[in-house]
């Protein structure tokens, strides 16, 4: 019997799709290369436990081909599949690394990439949880190397900006509730479980998330004490066409500051 195929997957390729001569051509088109961290925790009763990984990888592409239109050549490392995700371990299915676990495997990744020849990295935020700890790898990074640039990108505070705009939802969307569901229907919406979202709202909204910048971080100790459902806000107002306004936001805020640090090179 063939296996049942689940859903496609889009291009550029990324660089664990790539042939080892392909790699090397690329090598001789750009040093940029962007890297997504992402989980594999539970998303609600809809959303599969890797959305934030394909999310991630789904804007690095979009980012990817952006730039490419712009002149900058990137390439799109494989993916941080596992992060920070010991807030959602009441849930079935969530994978959790330790910190110390984490900053190992994204600094080793990174000076594996840099002996090849990259030698600009995009770190790009894709769960919340890992974003202390890429910060601290950015830094390890540069101090083990002599040449190598890092920067660490979180979009979350410009998408919130840009919510009451894009979406339908005029309350608190939160983890996999319309926003993000709405990427998911845009990335791979035949791992999308609709008829599984359930609608939940906290009583108070936290003033603060652990992902966002700035000078105040809490880390999150149970996510099952804050919904029952592990998601927060409404999935069912989700669509296909909000995800790609959402996605468009990302992408132009990643391509920007891409271009602003790493300049040009063709």
């Amino acid at each position: 019997m063939n296996p049942q195929l689940l859903y496609t997957v889009s291009g550029p390729k990324t660089l664990y799709e790539m042939t080892r001569e392909e790699a090397q051509e690329a090598l001789a088109k750009t040093d940029i290369i962007l890297l997504p961290a992402g989980a594999v925790e539970q998303h609600g009763p809809h959303l599969p436990l890797g959305a934030d990984t394909i999310q991630g990888v789904d804007m690095c592409k979009r980012t990817q081909l952006l730039l490419e239109a712009e002149g900058t050549r990137v390439v799109v490392a494989p993916p941080f599949m596992y992060g920070l995700s010991s807030a959602h371990m009441d849930f079935p299915g969530t994978i959790t690394l330790t910190p110390h676990t984490m900053l190992s495997v994204m600094e080793e990744t990174c000076l594996s990439l840099y002996r090849h020849g990259f030698r600009k990295f995009a770190l790009i935020m894709a769960h919340g949880g890992n974003w202390p700890i890429m910060q601290v790898a950015a830094q390890s990074i540069v101090a083990q190397t002599t040449d190598a640039d890092v920067i660490c990108l979180n979009w979350l505070d410009i998408v919130h900006d840009q919510y009451p705009k894009i979406l339908t939802s005029k309350k608190h969307e939160g983890h996999s509730g319309e926003g993000e569901t709405a990427r998911m229907l845009s990335s791979t919406p035949k791992l999308v479980e609709m008829q599984r979202a359930r609608t939940f709202y906290p009583e108070t909204a936290a003033p603060t998330e652990t992902a966002y910048p700035g000078g105040f971080f809490k880390p999150k100790r149970s996510m099952k004490a804050t919904t029952q459902y592990g998601s927060v806000g409404d999935p069912k107002l989700a669509t296909a066409e909000t995800g790609d306004k959402i996605y468009d936001v990302i992408v132009r805020w990643l391509a920007d500051n891409i271009k602003r640090e790493f300049g040009r090179r063709t």
